[in-house]
């Protein structure tokens, strides 16, 4: 996985298998170039590429619920591009 690339990780969330347990690690835990941002009670964390700001990470714990409450392989998949393109954009547009 090259984090200065285009790709994404996509955390598929399976319930009752320890997924939230290992989302939250993935956006805690994991030792990175630029390690995400978790503030004291918000559930989500910003996870941004080295030196720019777009994501790397989709998961419940970094875009939050953005294709729905436990999204299956199918929606994920119809889903998660139009949310990327649109949270990049929004980015984009944003004041540095």
């Amino acid at each position: 996985f090259d984090m200065k690339g285009e790709d994404v990780i996509v955390f598929l969330h399976i319930q009752k298998t320890g997924g939230t347990t290992f989302g939250r690690h993935l956006v805690q835990n994991v030792r990175l170039e630029v390690p995400c941002d978790c503030r004291p009670g918000q559930k989500k964390c910003t996870c941004y590429r080295p030196n720019r700001r777009e994501t790397w990470l989709f998961s419940r714990f970094s875009t939050g619920w953005s294709c729905g409450l436990h999204a299956d392989w199918t929606e994920l998949t119809n889903c998660v591009p139009g949310v990327l393109d649109r949270r990049e954009s929004a980015a984009a547009k944003a004041p540095r």
